[in-house]
């Protein structure tokens, strides 16, 4: 009998998920296969904190390899190029080290199945710039690199001795990553000013930018409200209904007319899928994301499945997209692996369902707020706040250790946590 090849191309939530749970589950049943990239994986709705330095990569994220020979699966180290579903095959890029060097030729790997887990990154939609003047959080690398600038000008501003300059900082985008990267970078600036930086907390000023009339759009407008509220007690900026028409290496330039200047400029506003999605023959929608059924199979092709932000799959027959969220891509992650173990035992699962958990927003350290309508019924204003809110978005990333370690583990890595923070600073300074 020869065995089944599940190749998994995209090691984020959804696809690290779906690999631990078909490696554990099938055994000698398949050979499972996790493509990717970079060779350690750190949880994307997480990455705020990697970029104030409140989450340290090193010691937070996941290693590939490693993972791979405790789970029961197969690691293979690269990005994705090609697509050829006639021959059943994915190309893979040559691999190159720090200096450019290649170290790994291009290769292929053969499927019977392939799940393509890609994620999504910022959408700029086109805006004259963007790209050259704006900072992304679309991987753990960007978030360093952000982390490393803020200390940079922050220590810039600090020692100029001039206690009425400022350092500025716009944020593009009102949705969940932008107010918590907010919250969050205020925060850590009040927190490096304990820790004997000379940059005072009133010489921050964060503006966030958002062409909606009012941030968390997707929200009830109570928890839109409570946000406001606190980034406001923090001398957070909000500039609600104001629509980016260019960036500049001094800021932002907007529709009406206004300039709103900006030493440190992050674009958060929008998600899409990666261009070259288009390129590989599946039928894909102006975002780049892969159209789905609603088993998660590509239209173009059943042996083909897409799932998580790379993904267009609608919410219900003819509904409207799912969003691209973490939600989203955890539950088709459980809802695919249960799928595909049932397909090799020559059963058949009924089509995916979404039940939506609500929305959690951290607003810092000690404090978040969310919306627990989904869950709880039809009071849809219906939110929780404070530290107890901070709790439940905390137990979020508990819960995808979980998926990904089991819950031992996951205990055993919430001790070290608390037993690190005893031992060094709150941020990661340096």
């Amino acid at each position: 009998m020869v065995m089944q090849r599940i190749v998994i191309v995209g090691g984020g939530a959804g696809g690290l998920e779906l690999a631990t749970q078909l490696g554990r589950s099938l055994g000698r049943r398949a050979k499972v296969i996790l493509v990717d990239g970079s060779a350690t994986h750190i949880w994307k709705p997480l990455l705020h904190e990697v970029a104030t330095g409140a989450l340290n990569t090193g010691e937070d994220e996941v290693n590939y390899f490693g993972h791979a020979w405790r789970n029961a699966y197969h690691f293979e180290y690269g990005w994705m190029s090609g697509l050829d579903r006639e021959r059943k095959v994915i190309q893979l890029a040559a691999v190159k080290d720090h200096a450019g060097k290649d170290i790994a030729a291009p290769r292929e790997i053969a499927y019977d199945t392939l799940v393509l887990a890609l994620g999504a990154i910022a959408n700029d939609f086109g805006t004259p710039g963007a790209q050259e003047h704006c900072m992304f959080l679309n991987n753990p690398e960007d978030a360093e690199l952000l982390r490393k600038k803020i200390l940079a000008l922050s220590f810039a501003v600090g020692v100029s001795g001039n206690a009425v300059k400022k350092l500025n900082i716009g944020i593009v985008g009102g949705g969940p990553t932008g107010v918590e990267l907010a919250a969050e970078i205020d925060h850590t600036i009040r927190e490096m000013h304990i820790y004997g930086a000379e940059l005072s907390p009133a010489q921050l000023e964060i503006t966030i930018i958002e062409g909606m009339p009012r941030i968390l759009a997707g929200a009830p407008e109570s928890l839109s409200a409570y946000a406001s509220e606190a980034l406001a007690t923090r001398g957070i900026l909000v500039a609600n209904q104001s629509r980016v028409t260019a960036v500049t290496e001094q800021g932002f330039v907007l529709a009406d007319g206004r300039f709103i200047a900006s030493d440190i400029r992050v674009w958060v506003a929008g998600v899409k899928a990666a261009d070259w999605l288009t390129d590989l023959g599946l039928k894909t929608n102006k975002l780049n994301q892969i159209e789905v059924t609603s088993r998660l199979q590509t239209l173009s092709d059943p042996a083909v499945y897409a799932l998580g932000d790379c993904a267009c799959a609608l919410d219900g027959e003819g509904g409207s997209p799912l969003a691209a969220t973490a939600q989203v891509a955890h539950q088709q992650a459980d809802y695919l692996a249960k799928a595909l173990i049932a397909q090799l035992a020559g059963r058949s699962l009924a089509p995916f369902v979404f039940k939506p958990q609500g929305m959690m927003v951290s607003l810092g350290k000690h404090t978040a707020v969310g919306s627990l309508a989904s869950i709880v019924g039809p009071k849809r204003n219906y939110y929780v706040s404070g530290r107890s809110a901070k709790l439940i978005y905390a137990s979020l990333y508990r819960m995808h250790q979980a998926a990904v370690h089991g819950w031992i583990l996951t205990g055993l890595l919430w001790m070290g946590d608390k037993l690190r923070r005893v031992a060094r600073p709150a941020l990661k300074l340096h």
